[in-house]
């Protein structure tokens, strides 16, 4: 798989043993507030998703939805519903916004996707703002 190199890679770290808070999860919380207000229940017209992200530089993180809410945590889930492959969190992240084009990133080999692919479409809409909502029915 081909990753194309992008600036501002995240270092990686630890937990502190004093129970500080590492650089990722502070990130994700702070992600999580911005997407907050742009989350649409219901979109995925699942109990509960979880899709792992993969990077081939920065420290795995996956994403747990229900109906009503969301929440991003650091490492890897037991039970993912779908597996995205990216190269670095930033590219993630403009995805989720959709500052980003999925077809894009894919084309340019920094994104990929294992399991539901309808899912990892309506991932790109789950956040996204400026377009107007996309209903489809999603059967496994």
């Amino acid at each position: 798989m081909r990753f194309i190199h992008t600036v501002g890679k995240l270092p990686s770290y630890h937990l502190h043993p004093t129970g500080i808070p590492t650089v990722l999860s502070e990130l994700l919380t702070e992600k999580q507030k911005a997407l907050e207000p742009h989350f649409k229940p219901g979109l995925l017209q699942r109990n509960s998703t979880i899709f792992q992200f993969r990077f081939a530089e920065d420290e795995d993180f996956f994403l747990s939805v229900s109906q009503d809410s969301f929440i991003f945590n650091e490492g890897s889930a037991t039970d993912p519903t779908l597996t995205l492959y990216l190269d670095h969190h930033e590219t993630c992240w403009q995805l989720l916004m959709g500052t980003r084009d999925g077809m894009e990133a894919f084309m340019n080999g920094q994104y990929r996707a294992d399991g539901n692919i309808v899912l990892s479409q309506l991932l790109l809409y789950l956040f996204k703002s400026a377009d107007p909502t996309v209903v489809f029915k999603v059967q496994d």
